[in-house]
C-alpha cells in the first residue's frame, strides 16, 4: 500500500509539471503572436517578419506535438494508477478474507511495529474491554500493556512474567490469559520488515499435558507407596510441615502404632506420645528440625529387649524419609563374635606359637627343596647340553658317514651299468639294495634328531603341487617295476601352501612304506578336493593295517606284524617322521586301511589363496627323441677324491664328457676345466678349509661371465642353506643321493 501510494504522489507531480509547461506554451505563443501583429505595424520589413512568424510558427506546432504525446501518457499513467489501485484494493480485501478464514488470532504490523490490519480473533480478544484497537496509531509494544490494564493476561502466570521482562517482543512463547485458556503466541518477520504474530488458543494440548502428568505422578506414588509397602524396614515420609506423606505397616509395627492412627496428613510428632519411642523422638534441637543436611542416626533399647535403629535422611524440598529397622539378631551376635573373638585370641596365640614351630620346620624344607630344584636344574642344562651335543654328533657323523656310503652307491651304480655276468650283477644289485638300507636307516636316524630337537623348520611358499608329484611319480615309478608293483599318478593342477622339501620327504615316506608292503596289484599317488584343503593320497593294495593299530604305527619304532613282513632292514621310523613333520607343517596326517586289502595315506595341505600366487599351468612336456644327457659336458666338485671317481663313472655311463675337480685352486688354476665351458655343474656343499661349492659356483660364473645350471649336494638339511640355495635358483640334493633322482634333475635342466 505504501508503494501505491509513492506511485499515485509521483503521478500527481508529473500531471502539475505538464500543466505548468502548457500554461507557460500558451503565454509564451500569445505573446509572439503580439509581437509579430506589432512588427508588421511598425516596421516596414513585413516578409522577415513574414519568416520570424513561421519559425515561430513551427516550434509552437512542435511544443504542441510533444505537449500532446505528453497528455496521452499521463493518460496512461492515469490509467495504470487505477487498475494498480483496484488490483491493491482486491489484495488487501484477499488478504483479510485469507486471515479471517484461520482460526487463529493474526496481527500484523509494519516496520514501524504499527497495526496494519488483524482479522476478528485479534479483536475478541477485546470485545468486552474499552481499550481502543487502532490500525496504523496502536503499536506492538502498547498490547502487553493493554492485556495487563485490562486484565486479559493472567498476572499469576510464570509465561507472563517473561513478557513482562522483555518488554518488547518475544518468540515461540505460552501465555495463560485471565480466562484459563492458554495461548502460543509465534512472531515472523516480513519481507518489508514488518512483523507477523499469530496466537493460537493450546488449552486442549495443555490440559491433556496436565492430565498425563497427573497421571504420572499418581503412578509415581502408587509405586512409590508399593516400594514402601515391600521393604523389609519400617519407612515413613514426613513432608516439610511435620506431616505425614506415605509410610508401610512395619512402620506402625515396630513403633508399636495402631495402624488406625497412621494415616496422610498426620501429625508425625504426634504419632509418638503413646509410643515407646517418645523418649527417643526429635527434638528441637536435633539435626532434622535445625535443617542440616546431616544424617541422622541412633539406636534405642525398648523395655522388651528389641534394639531399634533409627535413620533420617533430607530430601529435596522440605522433608524427610524416616527408617526403623529392628536390630535386635544383628546386636546380639556382634556381642557374641565379641565374646568369640577375645576367645579367639587366646586360641590364635596358642596356634601361633604352634605355626612357628611348623614355619621353623617348613624353612628347613625349603631350603633343602632348593638344594634338590638347583640340581634339577643344572642336570637339565646338562641333558640339554648333551641333547645339543648329540644333534652335532649325528650331523657331523651322518656327514662323515654319508661320504663314503654316497661312493660306494656311484661305484655300484656305474657297475650296473656295465656287460657283466648274471650272477655278478645280482651280487651288484644285492650291494646297492644293501648300501640303500643303510643309506636310509642312517638318513631316518639323523631325521628323526633333528626333529625331537627342534632344529627343523618350515619355510613355508605358495607352490603347484603338480611339480613336486611329478618329481616323486618319476622317483618312484622304476622302484615299484622293479618289485612287480604298477605305478599310477593323476596330475593335479592347484597351488599349495607349505615347505615342498618336508612335504616331499612326508609323501617320500608314504610312497616307500606302500612298495615295501605291497606285495602284488598297484600304488597310486593323486589328490582329493576338500572344502578348505587339498588332501594328497597314496593308494596301495598291501597288507593293510590292523584297526586296532592305526595310531600306534606312527609311534618310533613301532611296525605292524613286523614278523609276517617280509625281511627288510627299517627300523619302523618312516611314519614316525611323518607324525613330526606334519607336526612342524601345521598339516593333517589321515589313514584309512583294511586289512588284507590296502591302504590309503594322506596329508592335508592349504590351498594357496587367489591373490596371494597365480598359478601358470605347465606346458605339456615334450620327451626327447634322444638321451638329453648324451654329449653334455659335466663339471663335478668334492673333496673326496672317491666320489669324484664314482660320479664320473655315473655320468660317464649317462654318455655325459665329465671333468672333475676337488678345490677352489683346481677350478682357478686348471683353465681347462672350463674350456670348453660346462653345461652344467655338480658341487658338494662342504670342501676342505671350510671353502663351499657356492664359492666355486661363483668362481666359475666369474670365469665364463655367465651363470651355469647348478646342482648342489649335501648332507646339510638346515633351512638356512635350503633357503639360500632356492633364493639363488639352484637344485638342492641331500646325501645319500639317490642315482634316478640326480639322473632326472640333469635332465630337467638340460632338456
Amino acid at each position: 500500500m505504501e508503494r501505491n501510494a509513492v506511485q499515485s504522489d509521483g503521478v500527481e507531480s508529473v500531471i502539475e509539471a505538464l500543466r505548468y509547461e502548457n500554461e507557460k506554451l500558451k503565454k509564451t505563443n500569445q505573446v509572439l503572436i503580439e509581437r509579430v501583429e506589432q512588427g508588421w505595424a511598425n516596421y516596414g520589413d513585413a516578409y522577415r517578419s513574414f519568416q520570424n512568424a513561421a519559425l515561430l510558427a513551427d516550434k509552437v506546432k512542435d511544443r504542441t506535438i510533444k505537449l500532446r504525446r505528453t497528455l496521452y501518457k499521463l493518460e496512461e499513467a492515469n490509467q495504470s494508477l487505477s487498475e494498480t489501485r483496484l488490483e491493491s484494493a482486491h489484495s488487501q480485501q484477499r488478504l483479510l478474507d485469507t486471515i479471517e478464514s484461520i482460526s487463529d488470532a493474526i496481527v500484523l504490523f509494519d516496520k514501524n511495529r504499527k497495526l496494519v490490519l488483524a482479522n476478528s480473533h485479534f479483536y475478541e480478544f477485546w470485545r468486552n474491554t474499552e481499550a481502543k484497537i487502532e490500525v496504523g496509531v496502536t503499536s506492538f509494544k502498547e498490547l502487553t500493556p493493554m492485556a495487563l490494564e485490562y486484565g486479559i493476561y493472567d498476572p499469576e502466570g510464570k509465561p507472563f512474567e517473561k513478557l513482562v521482562q522483555r518488554s518488547d517482543v518475544f518468540r515461540d512463547s505460552v501465555i495463560r490469559l485471565a480466562d484459563g485458556r492458554w495461548l502460543q503466541v509465534s512472531e515472523r518477520p516480513t519481507a518489508d520488515d514488518g512483523l507477523v504474530v499469530v496466537y493460537s488458543d493450546i488449552t486442549q494440548v495443555k490440559e491433556s499435558e496436565f492430565a498425563r502428568q497427573e497421571k504420572v505422578l499418581a503412578e509415581q506414588n502408587r509405586i512409590l507407596q508399593s516400594l514402601i509397602a515391600n521393604l523389609p524396614l519400617g519407612v515413613v515420609l514426613v513432608n516439610g510441615e511435620r506431616r505425614v506423606e506415605a509410610w508401610n505397616d512395619r512402620f506402625a509395627n515396630l513403633v508399636n502404632l495402631e495402624p488406625a492412627k497412621v494415616n496422610r496428613g498426620a501429625d508425625f510428632d504426634a504419632l509418638f506420645y503413646d509410643s515407646p519411642l517418645r523418649s527417643f523422638s526429635y527434638s528441637p534441637d536435633s539435626s532434622i528440625h535445625r535443617g542440616q543436611r546431616a544424617l541422622f542416626e541412633a539406636e534405642q533399647l525398648l523395655d522388651d529387649g528389641r534394639v531399634i535403629a533409627i535413620k533420617s535422611h533430607l530430601i529435596p524440598g522440605g522433608g524427610n524419609v524416616n527408617t526403623y529397622q529392628d536390630v535386635t539378631e544383628q546386636r546380639r551376635t556382634a556381642e557374641a563374635l565379641k565374646n568369640a573373638y577375645k576367645h579367639m585370641e587366646q586360641r590364635v596365640h596358642e596356634r601361633t606359637v604352634e605355626l612357628s614351630a611348623l614355619n621353623h620346620q617348613l624353612r628347613i624344607e625349603i631350603e633343602e627343596r632348593a638344594v634338590v630344584e638347583q640340581s634339577l636344574l643344572e642336570a637339565k642344562g646338562e641333558a640339554e647340553e648333551a641333547n645339543v651335543s648329540k644333534t652335532k654328533f649325528m650331523t657331523a657323523a651322518s656327514h662323515d658317514l654319508l661320504q663314503p656310503l654316497n661312493a660306494a652307491r656311484l661305484f655300484a651304480t656305474a657297475l650296473l651299468d656295465y656287460d657283466l655276468p648274471e650272477g655278478v650283477i645280482k651280487l651288484v644289485k644285492s650291494l646297492s639294495y644293501s648300501l640303500s638300507d643303510v643309506e636310509s636307516l642312517l638318513g631316518t636316524l639323523v631325521d628323526i634328531s633333528k626333529l625331537e630337537a627342534g632344529i627343523v623348520e618350515p619355510i613355508l611358499d605358495y607352490f603347484p603341487v603338480n611339480e613336486l608329484m611329478r618329481n616323486l611319480a618319476n622317483e618312484f615309478q622304476k622302484q615299484a617295476e622293479r618289485e612287480g608293483l604298477e605305478f599310477s599318478f593323476v596330475p593335479c593342477n592347484i597351488p599349495v601352501y607349505s615347505d615342498s622339501q618336508l612335504l616331499a620327504r612326508i609323501l617320500r615316506n608314504f610312497l616307500s612304506n606302500a612298495i615295501r608292503y605291497t606285495h602284488s596289484g598297484r600304488i597310486l599317488l593323486g589328490c582329493r578336493r576338500r572344502a578348505d584343503y587339498l588332501e594328497i593320497q597314496v593308494w596301495d593294495t598291501g597288507v593293510g593295517v590292523p584297526s586296532d593299530q592305526l595310531q600306534e604305527i606312527f609311534l618310533e619304532f613301532k611296525r605292524v606284524n613286523a614278523k609276517k613282513q617280509r625281511e627288510d632292514k627299517g627300523l619302523g621310523l618312516g611314519l614316525a617322521i611323518v607324525d613330526k613333520l606334519s607336526t612342524v607343517l601345521n598339516h593333517e596326517i589321515k589313514l584309512q586301511s583294511v586289512l588284507g586289502k590296502g591302504s590309503v595315506f594322506s596329508v592335508c595341505v592349504p590351498y594357496a589363496g587367489e591373490a596371494e600366487y597365480t598359478f601358470i599351468e605347465e606346458e605339456t612336456r615334450i620327451e626327447p627323441q634322444q638321451d638329453p644327457l648324451s654329449g653334455k659336458r659335466v663339471l663335478v666338485v668334492d673333496n673326496d677324491w672317491s666320489i669324484c671317481e664314482g660320479m664320473t663313472h655315473v655320468l660317464a655311463n649317462w654318455g655325459c664328457d665329465v671333468v672333475t675337480a676337488q678345490t677352489l685352486d683346481d677350478l682357478r688354476r686348471k683353465p681347462e676345466l672350463l674350456n670348453p665351458p660346462p653345461d652344467v655343474l655338480v658341487l658338494d656343499y662342504h670342501l676342505d678349509d671350510d671353502a663351499t661349492g657356492l664359492e666355486a659356483e661363483v668362481i666359475v660364473r666369474e670365469k665364463l661371465a655367465k651363470s651355469v645350471p647348478t646342482v648342489l649336494i649335501t648332507a646339510n638339511y638346515s633351512n638356512e642353506l635350503r633357503q639360500q640355495v632356492k633364493e639363488l635358483g639352484f637344485h638342492l640334493l641331500n646325501k645319500p643321493i639317490k642315482p634316478l633322482k640326480l639322473k632326472s634333475v640333469l635332465v630337467y635342466l638340460l632338456s
